[in-house]
Protein backbone atom coordinates (compact mmCIF):
# COMPACT_ATOMS: atom_id res chain seq x y z
CA UNK A 1 0.00 0.00 0.00
CA UNK A 2 2.77 2.43 0.83
CA UNK A 3 6.14 2.34 -0.89
CA UNK A 4 9.38 2.55 1.09
CA UNK A 5 11.32 5.77 0.77
CA UNK A 6 14.52 7.47 1.87
CA UNK A 7 14.87 10.19 4.50
CA UNK A 8 14.66 13.66 3.06
CA UNK A 9 12.16 12.41 0.52
CA UNK A 10 9.66 10.87 2.92
CA UNK A 11 7.59 14.05 2.64
CA UNK A 12 8.38 14.52 -0.98
CA UNK A 13 6.67 17.57 -2.44
CA UNK A 14 4.62 18.07 0.71
CA UNK A 15 6.74 21.10 1.56
CA UNK A 16 7.13 24.11 -0.65
CA UNK A 17 10.81 24.78 -0.14
CA UNK A 18 12.13 21.35 -1.09
CA UNK A 19 10.08 20.54 -4.20
CA UNK A 20 10.03 23.70 -6.34
CA UNK A 21 9.39 21.88 -9.59
CA UNK A 22 5.81 20.95 -8.72
CA UNK A 23 5.04 23.95 -6.55
CA UNK A 24 5.96 26.64 -9.04
CA UNK A 25 5.59 25.29 -12.58
CA UNK A 26 2.26 24.12 -13.98
CA UNK A 27 2.22 21.03 -16.15
CA UNK A 28 1.13 22.09 -19.67
CA UNK A 29 -1.83 20.27 -21.25
CA UNK A 30 0.42 18.91 -24.01
CA UNK A 31 3.95 20.08 -24.73
CA UNK A 32 7.23 21.25 -23.23
CA UNK A 33 7.84 24.21 -20.92
CA UNK A 34 11.35 25.40 -20.01
CA UNK A 35 11.76 28.08 -17.32
CA UNK A 36 15.15 29.43 -16.19
CA UNK A 37 14.64 30.22 -12.50
CA UNK A 38 16.66 31.75 -9.68
CA UNK A 39 15.82 30.91 -6.06
CA UNK A 40 17.24 32.63 -2.99
CA UNK A 41 16.65 30.92 0.36
CA UNK A 42 17.59 32.41 3.71
CA UNK A 43 17.66 29.89 6.56
CA UNK A 44 18.46 30.90 10.15
CA UNK A 45 19.56 27.35 11.05
CA UNK A 46 20.74 25.69 7.86
CA UNK A 47 22.86 23.21 9.87
CA UNK A 48 19.82 21.97 11.82
CA UNK A 49 21.67 22.28 15.13
CA UNK A 50 20.35 22.78 18.65
CA UNK A 51 20.96 26.35 19.82
CA UNK A 52 21.54 25.18 23.42
CA UNK A 53 24.54 22.98 22.60
CA UNK A 54 26.03 24.49 19.43
CA UNK A 55 27.28 28.08 19.55
CA UNK A 56 28.15 30.30 16.60
CA UNK A 57 26.56 31.37 13.34
CA UNK A 58 24.18 28.89 11.74
CA UNK A 59 22.31 31.10 9.30
CA UNK A 60 23.05 31.09 5.59
CA UNK A 61 21.84 32.38 2.23
CA UNK A 62 21.58 29.87 -0.60
CA UNK A 63 21.30 31.01 -4.20
CA UNK A 64 20.25 28.37 -6.72
CA UNK A 65 20.17 29.28 -10.41
CA UNK A 66 18.57 26.52 -12.41
CA UNK A 67 16.12 25.41 -15.04
CA UNK A 68 12.61 24.07 -14.41
CA UNK A 69 11.31 21.72 -17.06
CA UNK A 70 7.80 20.33 -17.51
CA UNK A 71 6.73 17.98 -20.25
CA UNK A 72 3.52 16.24 -21.16
CA UNK A 73 2.84 14.28 -24.30
CA UNK A 74 -0.35 12.47 -25.32
CA UNK A 75 0.27 9.77 -27.91
CA UNK A 76 -3.14 8.42 -28.83
CA UNK A 77 -4.26 6.48 -25.75
CA UNK A 78 -0.82 6.77 -24.09
CA UNK A 79 0.47 9.62 -21.96
CA UNK A 80 3.86 10.70 -20.58
CA UNK A 81 4.36 13.43 -17.96
CA UNK A 82 7.60 14.72 -16.43
CA UNK A 83 8.33 17.58 -14.04
CA UNK A 84 11.86 18.46 -12.95
CA UNK A 85 14.37 21.05 -11.85
CA UNK A 86 18.14 21.17 -12.40
CA UNK A 87 20.37 23.70 -10.66
CA UNK A 88 23.42 24.31 -8.49
CA UNK A 89 23.47 25.55 -4.87
CA UNK A 90 25.79 28.41 -3.92
CA UNK A 91 25.97 29.00 -0.16
CA UNK A 92 27.12 32.36 1.15
CA UNK A 93 28.64 31.04 4.42
CA UNK A 94 28.88 27.24 4.22
CA UNK A 95 30.41 26.75 0.79
CA UNK A 96 31.27 23.14 1.70
CA UNK A 97 27.56 22.48 1.12
CA UNK A 98 27.71 23.74 -2.48
CA UNK A 99 26.59 21.05 -4.92
CA UNK A 100 24.17 20.17 -7.69
CA UNK A 101 20.43 20.00 -7.03
CA UNK A 102 18.44 17.74 -9.37
CA UNK A 103 14.81 16.79 -8.86
CA UNK A 104 12.79 14.85 -11.44
CA UNK A 105 9.51 12.99 -11.33
CA UNK A 106 8.08 11.23 -14.38
CA UNK A 107 5.13 8.95 -14.96
CA UNK A 108 3.43 7.26 -17.86
CA UNK A 109 0.14 5.60 -18.72
CA UNK A 110 0.68 3.01 -21.44
CA UNK A 111 -2.36 1.15 -22.70
CA UNK A 112 -1.49 -2.45 -23.56
CA UNK A 113 -4.97 -3.81 -24.37
CA UNK A 114 -8.64 -2.89 -24.07
CA UNK A 115 -8.77 -1.73 -20.44
CA UNK A 116 -5.27 -2.68 -19.24
CA UNK A 117 -2.41 -0.29 -18.53
CA UNK A 118 1.24 -0.26 -17.60
CA UNK A 119 1.95 2.70 -15.34
CA UNK A 120 5.71 3.28 -14.95
CA UNK A 121 7.02 5.85 -12.45
CA UNK A 122 10.49 7.31 -11.91
CA UNK A 123 11.86 9.74 -9.32
CA UNK A 124 15.39 11.13 -9.10
CA UNK A 125 16.75 13.43 -6.41
CA UNK A 126 20.38 14.55 -6.08
CA UNK A 127 21.12 17.12 -3.35
CA UNK A 128 22.84 17.79 -0.03
CA UNK A 129 21.79 15.10 2.45
CA UNK A 130 19.45 16.22 5.20
CA UNK A 131 21.69 17.61 7.95
CA UNK A 132 18.88 17.11 10.48
CA UNK A 133 19.31 13.33 10.12
CA UNK A 134 23.11 13.21 10.10
CA UNK A 135 23.57 14.79 13.50
CA UNK A 136 26.80 16.42 12.33
CA UNK A 137 27.94 18.77 9.56
CA UNK A 138 28.89 16.65 6.56
CA UNK A 139 29.20 17.84 2.98
CA UNK A 140 27.45 14.75 1.69
CA UNK A 141 25.47 14.43 -1.51
CA UNK A 142 22.56 12.03 -1.24
CA UNK A 143 21.49 10.55 -4.57
CA UNK A 144 18.18 8.72 -4.74
CA UNK A 145 16.71 6.83 -7.68
CA UNK A 146 13.22 5.37 -7.33
CA UNK A 147 11.60 3.29 -10.09
CA UNK A 148 8.29 1.44 -10.10
CA UNK A 149 5.75 0.00 -12.52
CA UNK A 150 2.16 -1.09 -11.98
CA UNK A 151 0.15 -3.32 -14.29
CA UNK A 152 -3.62 -3.19 -13.88
CA UNK A 153 -6.89 -3.30 -15.81
CA UNK A 154 -9.26 -0.49 -14.86
CA UNK A 155 -12.57 -2.17 -15.54
CA UNK A 156 -15.69 -0.07 -15.00
CA UNK A 157 -17.25 -3.19 -13.50
CA UNK A 158 -15.84 -6.50 -12.25
CA UNK A 159 -12.67 -8.10 -10.94
CA UNK A 160 -9.13 -7.62 -12.22
CA UNK A 161 -5.56 -8.37 -11.06
CA UNK A 162 -2.95 -5.80 -9.97
CA UNK A 163 0.83 -6.24 -9.99
CA UNK A 164 3.47 -3.70 -9.01
CA UNK A 165 7.27 -3.81 -8.88
CA UNK A 166 9.67 -1.22 -7.48
CA UNK A 167 13.34 -0.56 -6.87
CA UNK A 168 14.81 2.30 -4.83
CA UNK A 169 18.49 3.11 -4.31
CA UNK A 170 20.12 5.88 -2.25
CA UNK A 171 23.88 6.49 -2.32
CA UNK A 172 25.92 8.88 -0.19
CA UNK A 173 29.00 10.59 -1.62
CA UNK A 174 30.87 10.94 1.72
CA UNK A 175 32.87 7.83 2.63
CA UNK A 176 31.85 8.22 6.29
CA UNK A 177 28.18 7.80 5.30
CA UNK A 178 28.50 4.87 2.91
CA UNK A 179 27.26 2.47 5.59
CA UNK A 180 23.88 4.21 5.33
CA UNK A 181 23.36 3.58 1.60
CA UNK A 182 20.12 1.72 0.98
CA UNK A 183 18.50 -0.58 -1.54
CA UNK A 184 14.78 -1.34 -1.42
CA UNK A 185 13.02 -3.87 -3.66
CA UNK A 186 9.23 -4.03 -3.68
CA UNK A 187 6.81 -6.61 -5.06
CA UNK A 188 3.04 -6.34 -4.79
CA UNK A 189 0.22 -8.56 -6.06
CA UNK A 190 -3.52 -8.32 -5.52
CA UNK A 191 -7.04 -8.40 -6.85
CA UNK A 192 -9.39 -5.47 -7.31
CA UNK A 193 -13.13 -5.04 -7.70
CA UNK A 194 -14.59 -2.03 -9.44
CA UNK A 195 -18.14 -0.71 -9.73
CA UNK A 196 -19.06 2.77 -10.91
CA UNK A 197 -21.53 3.42 -8.08
CA UNK A 198 -19.23 1.90 -5.46
CA UNK A 199 -15.65 2.77 -6.39
CA UNK A 200 -12.55 0.63 -6.50
CA UNK A 201 -11.44 -1.76 -3.72
CA UNK A 202 -8.24 -3.83 -3.70
CA UNK A 203 -6.83 -6.64 -1.60
CA UNK A 204 -3.03 -6.36 -1.80
CA UNK A 205 -0.02 -8.30 -0.54
CA UNK A 206 3.31 -6.44 -0.60
CA UNK A 207 6.86 -7.48 0.19
CA UNK A 208 9.74 -5.01 0.68
CA UNK A 209 13.37 -6.05 0.98
CA UNK A 210 15.26 -3.36 2.94
CA UNK A 211 19.03 -3.69 2.42
CA UNK A 212 22.23 -1.76 3.26
CA UNK A 213 24.82 -3.09 0.79
CA UNK A 214 27.87 -1.34 2.30
CA UNK A 215 27.21 -1.99 5.98
CA UNK A 216 29.97 -4.18 7.49
CA UNK A 217 28.23 -5.15 10.74
CA UNK A 218 29.94 -2.59 13.00
CA UNK A 219 28.88 -3.07 16.62
CA UNK A 220 28.76 -0.04 18.94
CA UNK A 221 28.36 -0.72 22.66
CA UNK A 222 25.99 -3.60 22.07
CA UNK A 223 23.69 -1.55 19.83
CA UNK A 224 23.83 -2.22 16.15
CA UNK A 225 22.12 -1.62 12.87
CA UNK A 226 21.22 -4.71 10.87
CA UNK A 227 22.22 -4.98 7.22
CA UNK A 228 18.55 -5.12 6.30
CA UNK A 229 15.01 -6.17 7.07
CA UNK A 230 12.10 -7.93 5.38
CA UNK A 231 8.80 -6.07 5.37
CA UNK A 232 5.44 -7.76 4.74
CA UNK A 233 2.14 -5.96 4.29
CA UNK A 234 -1.36 -7.23 3.56
CA UNK A 235 -4.35 -4.95 3.42
CA UNK A 236 -7.29 -3.32 1.69
CA UNK A 237 -7.24 -0.17 -0.41
CA UNK A 238 -10.32 1.82 -1.42
CA UNK A 239 -10.72 4.84 -3.67
CA UNK A 240 -13.71 6.74 -4.97
CA UNK A 241 -14.58 10.00 -6.66
CA UNK A 242 -17.57 11.06 -4.56
CA UNK A 243 -18.35 14.07 -6.71
CA UNK A 244 -16.55 16.29 -9.23
CA UNK A 245 -15.35 18.40 -6.28
CA UNK A 246 -14.20 15.58 -3.98
CA UNK A 247 -12.14 12.44 -4.47
CA UNK A 248 -10.53 10.29 -1.80
CA UNK A 249 -8.70 7.05 -1.19
CA UNK A 250 -8.02 5.07 1.95
CA UNK A 251 -6.27 1.89 2.96
CA UNK A 252 -5.51 -0.21 6.01
CA UNK A 253 -3.00 -3.01 6.30
CA UNK A 254 -1.22 -5.30 8.72
CA UNK A 255 2.56 -4.80 8.76
CA UNK A 256 5.23 -7.27 9.86
CA UNK A 257 8.86 -6.12 9.72
CA UNK A 258 11.62 -8.56 10.61
CA UNK A 259 15.29 -7.52 10.79
CA UNK A 260 17.98 -9.80 9.38
CA UNK A 261 19.84 -9.60 12.70
CA UNK A 262 18.30 -11.30 15.75
CA UNK A 263 19.57 -8.49 18.03
CA UNK A 264 17.20 -5.98 16.34
CA UNK A 265 13.59 -6.08 17.43
CA UNK A 266 10.82 -6.95 14.99
CA UNK A 267 7.72 -4.82 14.47
CA UNK A 268 4.10 -5.71 13.85
CA UNK A 269 1.16 -3.35 13.74
CA UNK A 270 -1.36 -1.49 11.62
CA UNK A 271 -0.49 0.66 8.64
CA UNK A 272 -2.87 3.04 6.95
CA UNK A 273 -3.24 5.73 4.35
CA UNK A 274 -5.92 8.38 3.84
CA UNK A 275 -5.83 10.90 1.01
CA UNK A 276 -8.43 13.41 -0.14
CA UNK A 277 -8.64 16.23 -2.69
CA UNK A 278 -11.42 18.78 -2.15
CA UNK A 279 -12.22 21.61 -4.55
CA UNK A 280 -15.19 23.57 -3.18
CA UNK A 281 -14.81 26.16 -5.96
CA UNK A 282 -12.66 26.60 -9.07
CA UNK A 283 -10.37 28.90 -7.06
CA UNK A 284 -9.85 26.72 -3.96
CA UNK A 285 -8.08 23.38 -3.69
CA UNK A 286 -7.38 21.48 -0.44
CA UNK A 287 -5.28 18.29 -0.19
CA UNK A 288 -5.11 16.00 2.87
CA UNK A 289 -2.71 13.09 3.26
CA UNK A 290 -2.20 10.83 6.30
CA UNK A 291 0.12 7.81 6.23
CA UNK A 292 1.60 5.24 8.63
CA UNK A 293 4.18 2.77 7.32
CA UNK A 294 7.59 1.23 7.83
CA UNK A 295 10.42 2.37 5.59
CA UNK A 296 14.10 2.09 4.77
CA UNK A 297 15.77 5.48 5.31
CA UNK A 298 19.33 6.60 4.61
CA UNK A 299 21.40 8.54 7.17
CA UNK A 300 19.12 7.82 10.13
CA UNK A 301 21.38 5.10 11.58
CA UNK A 302 18.38 2.79 11.98
CA UNK A 303 17.67 -0.62 10.49
CA UNK A 304 14.16 0.57 9.66
CA UNK A 305 11.78 3.34 10.69
CA UNK A 306 8.12 3.24 11.70
CA UNK A 307 6.77 6.55 10.41
CA UNK A 308 3.51 8.48 10.66
CA UNK A 309 3.02 11.49 8.37
CA UNK A 310 0.29 14.11 8.25
CA UNK A 311 0.01 16.77 5.54
CA UNK A 312 -2.63 19.42 4.90
CA UNK A 313 -2.14 22.04 2.21
CA UNK A 314 -4.32 24.39 0.23
CA UNK A 315 -4.17 26.71 -2.73
CA UNK A 316 -6.35 29.77 -3.37
CA UNK A 317 -6.36 31.64 -6.68
CA UNK A 318 -6.75 35.33 -6.00
CA UNK A 319 -7.12 36.05 -9.70
CA UNK A 320 -5.83 35.08 -13.10
CA UNK A 321 -2.29 36.19 -12.20
CA UNK A 322 -1.80 35.33 -8.52
CA UNK A 323 -2.39 32.66 -5.89
CA UNK A 324 -1.54 31.89 -2.27
CA UNK A 325 -0.58 28.55 -0.73
CA UNK A 326 -0.45 27.43 2.88
CA UNK A 327 -0.25 24.24 4.85
CA UNK A 328 1.25 22.15 7.61
CA UNK A 329 3.07 18.83 7.94
CA UNK A 330 3.75 16.58 10.91
CA UNK A 331 5.93 13.48 11.06
CA UNK A 332 6.66 11.04 13.87
CA UNK A 333 9.42 8.45 13.49
CA UNK A 334 10.29 5.44 15.64
CA UNK A 335 13.82 4.14 15.00
CA UNK A 336 14.41 0.40 15.22
CA UNK A 337 17.90 -1.10 15.48
CA UNK A 338 20.03 2.06 15.74
CA UNK A 339 23.76 2.31 15.07
CA UNK A 340 25.37 4.83 17.45
CA UNK A 341 27.84 6.75 15.30
CA UNK A 342 26.69 10.39 15.43
CA UNK A 343 25.71 10.23 19.11
CA UNK A 344 26.10 7.83 22.04
CA UNK A 345 22.36 7.97 22.85
CA UNK A 346 19.69 6.27 20.70
CA UNK A 347 17.06 8.62 19.33
CA UNK A 348 14.16 6.23 19.83
CA UNK A 349 11.51 8.65 18.55
CA UNK A 350 11.43 12.12 17.05
CA UNK A 351 8.63 14.45 15.94
CA UNK A 352 8.96 17.09 13.21
CA UNK A 353 6.37 19.80 12.56
CA UNK A 354 6.37 22.43 9.81
CA UNK A 355 4.15 25.37 8.84
CA UNK A 356 4.47 27.03 5.45
CA UNK A 357 2.84 29.68 3.28
CA UNK A 358 3.57 31.29 -0.05
CA UNK A 359 2.44 33.79 -2.64
CA UNK A 360 2.96 33.49 -6.38
CA UNK A 361 2.16 36.04 -9.05
CA UNK A 362 2.77 36.70 -12.75
CA UNK A 363 4.74 39.88 -13.40
CA UNK A 364 4.28 39.43 -17.14
CA UNK A 365 2.72 36.74 -19.32
CA UNK A 366 5.94 34.66 -19.12
CA UNK A 367 7.62 36.07 -16.01
CA UNK A 368 6.65 34.57 -12.64
CA UNK A 369 7.82 35.47 -9.15
CA UNK A 370 6.91 34.59 -5.61
CA UNK A 371 7.74 34.44 -1.92
CA UNK A 372 7.56 31.46 0.44
CA UNK A 373 7.97 31.16 4.22
CA UNK A 374 8.55 28.05 6.35
CA UNK A 375 8.99 27.38 10.06
CA UNK A 376 10.03 23.91 11.19
CA UNK A 377 10.91 22.35 14.51
CA UNK A 378 11.84 18.89 15.75
CA UNK A 379 11.38 17.36 19.18
CA UNK A 380 13.73 14.57 20.24
CA UNK A 381 15.04 12.97 23.43
CA UNK A 382 18.55 13.52 22.04
CA UNK A 383 19.67 17.16 22.22
CA UNK A 384 21.72 16.96 19.04
CA UNK A 385 18.64 16.23 16.93
CA UNK A 386 16.38 18.87 18.51
CA UNK A 387 16.21 22.11 16.51
CA UNK A 388 14.15 25.00 15.18
CA UNK A 389 14.49 26.56 11.76
CA UNK A 390 12.87 29.49 9.96
CA UNK A 391 13.46 29.99 6.27
CA UNK A 392 12.14 32.17 3.47
CA UNK A 393 12.53 31.99 -0.28
CA UNK A 394 12.27 34.45 -3.15
CA UNK A 395 12.13 33.13 -6.70
CA UNK A 396 11.77 34.54 -10.18
CA UNK A 397 11.43 32.50 -13.36
CA UNK A 398 11.09 33.19 -17.07
CA UNK A 399 8.98 30.78 -19.10
CA UNK A 400 10.53 30.29 -22.55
Amino acid sequence: MIRARSAGLSAACATILTCPAYGQVDVPPDGLTVAPTVRMIYDDNVLRQNDDIIAGDKDDLRITPGVDVTFRKILGVHQITAVGSIGYDFHQRYDNLDRERISLQARGDVKISGLCYLRPRARLNFAQANLADQGEIVGNSERTQDYSVTAECDKPYGYYPVINLGYLTTDNSASSRRAFDIRTRTVGVGFAYSKASFGDIRLMFNYDAFRRPHYDGLDTEGRRMSSGADNYRVGLEFKRAVAPRLSWNAGISYIKTKARDDDVEDYSGLGYHVGAVYQPSPRVNVVLDVTRSTSNQSNTGATYVVQTDFSLRGNYKLGSRSSIQAGATYGRRQFKGELLIDTDTPRGTDKTTALFAGYRFALRSRLNAGFEFRHEWRESDVDRYRYKSTSSMLFIGLQL
